[in-house]
């Protein structure tokens, strides 16, 4: 049986907890507030992953890609604050190392505002490149161990909110395959071998 002391006490027991829970909010309330003050970061880079090619292709070879900048950050050009890893075969055997590349004039025009949506980058087969020998040779060519995640990559800069430089890394590959009427040429062959063995 519950005397009249007893109940007191559980009284007192349940006040005295429920104090500090009816306190919580107050404190967490400058937390929250202080959390959204701090801007997130808006900024996003991306390559197209992979590019294919042909070994003698005449043309510019585009890396193609998007950026967005928010309206609190404000981009750097590539031309003041930029790094740029060439891509190689595995083994460094062969490489886009020379001739006529740079970041594509429609990216450099753009005026860094709101999303960037085309050519980033460009190539174009040389006979200079490193592993050129009648063409470039086939393959993927996705290895640079200087280039973020060490693999060829872009890495562009922009200030942030708070006006401080910060960077962005996008990684890419040119994969270099036979042109069409090569392709053509090996599969005859491969099915005149294949007759030649079955008669």
């Amino acid at each position: 049986m519950r005397t009249p002391q007893h109940q007191e006490r559980v009284m007192r027991y349940s006040a005295i907890n429920r104090r500090p829970m009816s306190r919580l909010p107050i404190a967490f309330v400058p937390v929250v507030v202080a959390a959204a003050a701090v801007p997130a970061q808006a900024f996003v880079f991306t390559l197209t992953p992979v590019t294919t090619t042909t070994p003698n292709f005449t043309g510019s070879i585009q890396i193609q890609g998007s950026v967005t900048v928010a309206s609190n950050e404000t981009f750097l050009s590539p031309n003041l604050v930029s790094t740029f890893a060439a891509p190689f075969l595995p083994g460094f055997a062969a490489g886009f190392t020379a001739g006529v590349q740079n970041f594509d004039p429609a990216f450099l025009a753009w005026n860094g505002v709101g999303t960037y949506i085309g050519p980033i980058y460009f190539f174009q087969n040389s006979p200079s490149n490193l592993g050129f020998s009648g063409g470039m040779p086939l393959g993927l060519y996705n290895v640079n161990i200087f280039g973020p995640n060490a693999q060829p990559g872009i890495i562009l800069s922009y200030a942030g909110p708070t006006g401080a430089t910060q960077s962005a890394a996008a990684n890419y590959a040119i994969n270099v395959v036979p042109t069409p009427g090569a392709a053509a040429v090996l599969a005859l062959g491969g099915l005149m071998a294949g007759r030649r063995r079955r008669n």
